[in-house]
């Protein structure tokens, strides 16, 4: 249950209480509450207190401070408002990107990594993003050399919509993002729109994250995010994490990165089998804030099937 869904449940404890305590919570909801994103953003508060709250105890007096500085942030204005379809304006964007790094900054604060969905926009995010499934199993090879562009024909692609976004001032960093399976390993391949050295200083991190949904809905869904860390245009290293805990994954895992990063993860490294859907997205991060992601709303999506059937898939159908 969502934090908005709990406050129309009658007698129901509201987790909205903890955050809002008082008759505040008797507002009318109808403009801050109901629409997906703003049940979204309210999720992501809820979080974000919640995460403060079981780890205020282990962090310095500083960290504390700062961390619960930027909480009062975001809950003390109306952010809110621009979420839904009640209110818009010309910086509906600017907004919400405002929103999500003070809530980064809420677990920057504490030491912590923000949950990657603080990269991606809440407005518009329920929206499915436009990409070109994939087509035929593609066996690209990994060196991060942008020599290769025939070995992921057939990957799904979605290139940045940069018209968009550049009405709100936005610097993109990401171009094309492919993503494609064969009968062993999930390919991913990120271009960028300029050479990393001019934008990859230090504590600059390209993350890959990946869903792997099983196709019986009774299993959980896993999550992964393979971190490559930059530091004037070079990867210096990388760690494979699987539901935010890293782990040391199998010989057959490789990550490259020259003009373009590029890498290979076994299924068996995603617990993908016959059937299982796989949700991937990419983002640049700094400092533990998000500066970009692609796709910027949902992510690009592929199941993992014979070749055969990849065209027969309902998502590649026009």
């Amino acid at each position: 249950m969502s934090v908005a869904e709990a406050v129309k449940v009658d007698n129901a404890p509201s987790p909205l209480a903890s955050i809002f305590p008082g008759s505040w919570i008797n507002a009318n909801f109808d403009i801050w509450i109901g629409a997906p994103e703003d049940n979204t953003a309210w999720d992501y508060l809820f979080a974000a207190r919640k995460f403060f709250a079981d780890n205020a105890d282990k962090v310095s007096v500083a960290q504390r401070a700062l961390a619960f500085e930027e909480l009062l942030i975001a809950e003390g204005s109306d952010w809110n408002w621009w979420y839904g379809p009640e209110h818009h304006s010309d910086n509906d964007r600017d907004f919400d990107e405002l929103y999500r790094k003070h809530l980064s900054n809420i677990y920057h604060a504490m030491g912590a990594v923000p949950p990657e969905t603080l990269a991606q926009p809440i407005a518009g995010r329920h929206d499915k993003p436009q990409f070109m499934p994939q087509s035929a199993y593609i066996h690209p090879h990994i060196d991060g050399k942008d020599i290769g562009y025939f070995d992921w024909l057939g990957a799904a692609t979605h290139v940045a919509d940069r018209h968009s976004s550049a009405m709100h001032g936005k610097a993109f960093l990401l171009d094309t993002g492919y993503a494609g399976v064969d009968a062993d390993s999930l390919y991913c391949r990120l271009d960028f729109l300029e050479p990393a050295a001019h934008w990859a200083i230090a504590e600059t991190r390209v993350v890959i994250s990946v869903e792997s949904m099983p196709q019986d809905a009774a299993l959980p869904i896993t999550s992964y995010r393979l971190q490559s860390d930059i530091a004037n245009g070079v990867m210096t290293k990388w760690q494979f994490c699987e539901n935010g805990t890293e782990r040391v994954p199998g010989p057959g895992l490789r990550v490259a990165m020259d003009a373009i990063l590029e890498c290979q993860i076994p299924l068996t490294e995603l617990k993908a089998e016959q059937g299982t859907a796989l949700r991937v997205r990419f983002s640049v991060w700094r400092n533990h804030l998000p500066l970009d992601a692609l796709p910027q709303e949902g992510s690009i999506e592929l199941r993992v099937v014979a070749e055969s059937e990849l065209s027969a898939l309902p998502y590649a159908k026009p």
